[in-house]
């Protein structure tokens, strides 16, 4: 099968160039892809050509050429796509993975249930494979999730929607409990429709209240499911540890400050943007990871996700605390500072059949939190292993977010989340659904005019701009 097509490439100066693509191969034996009669990337089996029929455009796509990935590229990756052979319908997971590819040989991260964190993995329209802003692109055969019970404008939301959906499942509002959603637009407008959905589908009863600084978002997150939308540009200095649970959507340094300011027990982190927070420079790593961190206590030692069944055994600890606390013997406790030692230490027989990652850190400061996220300046390998948690021990700072830990608060974070499930809430609820696509599509564009579409997307005013193919 040999598929030829001209597509808009994203470039380092935030720019778009045309291309011209050729896709050749099949499911079975694999694809060349060739860019500009060059050859870009060479794909495995398991991938299936599928037709873009609308992709829409998100902060990761405004913001891609500050992500460390090769540019030019074809971005996109909030889309929905057709099979041409069977005009089935799908929404395609954005993790190119060994076992989303369907591969016999699975390394150790698809092995424990993190194919998302996997090493070896693509993403698409972000690192390496070729994206929804162009009308073709090669699909992992197992990323693709059908849609069937729910519209198209509502389908093109499932990604975003998944991915704020992991937020809410993996900070889970509790009982007469009140959260709060700072700086709703995009991802934080669909935070809250994904609150108000797991609200009705869990039968739990729980306040949700909007904090944004803009008419138009206030009235969003009221017409998506907030009890209450508060005006931070009039009320703000009444607002200090009144939420439960605090989901940050700025990506502004200022604005988790105020999430920790405002909460009485955990913020939820969920959009970064690279800069320095509270002294933390891997912050965006950290969600990268969905690394949590916790106190250190009796009880953060056990810790794991929802749903996991594992125990941690063996633990990081920072050499500046090794002398100052005393952990059970179950625990293999490891503690350098030496960067090679720590890598040989991973790749040694104790990690074998497991994850080479520790299962818990801990540490005393910021600079061993980066430290633990990233050793190594050239290399995107944590010391811990993905959804871990960093435990800090210390005592009152004048650095907010250590004030925070060493208080008792918790830090969570998450990053995408799981098509299926979003897909089966989406169709369970679909007068929410509905009301979903209806508030947050602010604009659609043809995919002839993609530049444009992005100028729209970084004003103001839109929310959801969305890029919609010919038929």
């Amino acid at each position: 099968m040999k598929q030829i097509f001209h597509a808009m490439e994203y470039t380092s100066q935030d720019t778009f160039i045309p291309s011209e693509y050729i896709f050749e191969g099949d499911e079975l034996m694999g694809w060349d892809i060739t860019r500009n009669g060059e050859n870009y990337l060479k794909l495995s089996k398991g991938y299936r050509l599928l037709k873009t029929k609308a992709c829409g455009v998100c902060s990761t796509d405004i913001d891609r050429r500050f992500l460390p990935f090769p540019l030019p590229q074809i971005i996109g990756h909030e889309l929905i796509a057709e099979d041409p052979s069977t005009k089935k319908l799908y929404a395609v997971e954005i993790n190119d993975t060994l076992q989303a590819r369907g591969s016999e040989q699975l390394d150790s991260f698809c092995n424990t249930g993190l194919s998302t964190h996997s090493p070896s993995r693509m993403v698409l329209g972000i690192d390496r494979l070729p994206g929804g802003f162009g009308p073709y692109i090669l699909a992992p055969k197992n990323a693709m999730v059908e849609i069937l019970g729910i519209d198209a404008n509502t389908a093109v939301l499932t990604e975003p929607f998944s991915a704020a959906l992991q937020a809410v499942i993996s900070s889970p509002p509790q009982e007469n409990s009140t959260v709060a959603v700072l700086g709703p637009r995009r991802l934080g407008s669909l935070i809250i429709g994904a609150l108000s959905i797991y609200r009705k589908s869990s039968g739990i009863n729980f306040k949700i209240v909007s904090l944004a600084r803009h008419d138009h978002l206030l009235k969003l997150s009221i017409n998506l499911g907030a009890d209450e939308a508060i005006d931070l540009r009039k009320n703000s200095l009444d607002l200090n540890k009144k939420y439960d649970i605090v989901y940050d959507t700025t990506a502004n340094p200022l604005g988790f400050e105020d999430a920790l300011k405002y909460s009485k027990k955990e913020v939820h982190l969920k959009s970064t943007n690279g800069q320095t927070v509270c002294g933390i420079k891997k912050m965006t790593e950290l969600v990268v990871d969905e690394i949590s961190i916790l106190p250190f206590n009796e009880p953060n030692l056990n810790f794991c996700w929802e749903g996991e069944n594992r125990q941690n055994e063996i633990i990081y600890v920072s050499p500046s605390l090794i002398d100052k606390i005393k952990l059970d013997e179950k625990f293999k406790v490891f503690s350098t500072s030496d960067v090679i030692e720590l890598y040989g230490i991973l790749q040694s027989d104790i990690f074998k059949d497991r994850l080479p990652r520790f299962d818990l850190a801990i540490v005393s400061n910021t600079q061993e939190i980066d430290f633990v996220l990233r050793p190594d300046p050239n290399s995107e390998e944590s010391l811990l292993r993905p959804r871990g948690a960093i435990l800090l021990k210390g005592e009152d700072s004048t650095n907010p977010f250590l004030n925070f830990i060493f208080t008792g608060g918790n830090l969570r974070s998450s990053r995408c989340g799981d098509f299926h499930l979003a897909l089966d809430m989406l169709d369970k609820n679909p007068g929410l659904a509905k009301n979903l696509s209806k508030n947050m599509i602010s604009h659609e564009f043809m995919s002839d005019n993609l530049e444009a579409a992005f100028l729209k997307a970084k004003e103001s005013d839109s929310i959801k701009v969305i890029v919609k193919f010919d038929e």
